[in-house]
């Protein structure tokens, strides 16, 4: 089983840091959907101390397939934002162990509004504190692989925020 723990955490791991690499929306989400799926399967098989994340980031798989549809389609995600961070606080307090459980909580209703904006630059910027709260859950229920790829995650977002966001544009000829 620790075997298994430890390569669903290396795959989610590898899936956690290259989205922020991408420019697109789309790409963005797909790819943090399956790293979540795997992150939750890898919370599940390191116990009840890791419940609240596992459920989390099962629903928050979920939840970022929506949000590339809507804006797939151009709707607005605004009442999508609003019932999934709702519906992590109450999965907060139904998985209750403890103060530590309110570490995934805030990450996830953060990360709800962040992959719920069209605009790539605020999802960048919005994220960064999602990846802090995270390294933080993951030191202290030792998913170690986690802490690694959130740690990686926090580079790569501030990467692309350079690379797309604040890198001054130069002339095409």
């Amino acid at each position: 089983m620790p075997v298994l723990i430890r390569c669903l955490g290396i795959a989610a791991l590898i899936l956690c840091i290259i989205p922020f690499q991408f420019k697109r929306h789309k790409h963005i989400v797909l790819c943090k959907m399956v790293s979540e799926l795997l992150f939750a399967a890898q919370y599940f098989l390191i116990g009840p101390e890791a419940y609240t994340g596992a459920c989390l980031d099962l629903i928050s798989g979920g939840r970022n397939f929506l949000f590339y549809k809507l804006v797939e389609k151009k709707k607005s995600t605004t009442p999508v934002i609003l019932i999934f961070s709702a519906f992590m606080i109450v999965l907060g307090i139904v998985t209750w162990t403890g103060w530590l459980s309110l570490l995934p909580v805030c990450a996830k209703v953060i990360s709800t509004v962040s992959y719920g904006m069209k605009n790539e630059k605020l999802l960048r910027f919005i994220t960064l504190p999602s990846c802090i709260l995270w390294v933080i859950y993951n030191i202290t229920v030792g998913g170690w692989e986690a802490v690694i790829g959130d740690t990686l995650s926090l580079f790569s977002i501030l990467i692309g925020i350079w690379k797309f966001d604040i890198r001054p544009k130069t002339a095409t000829a």
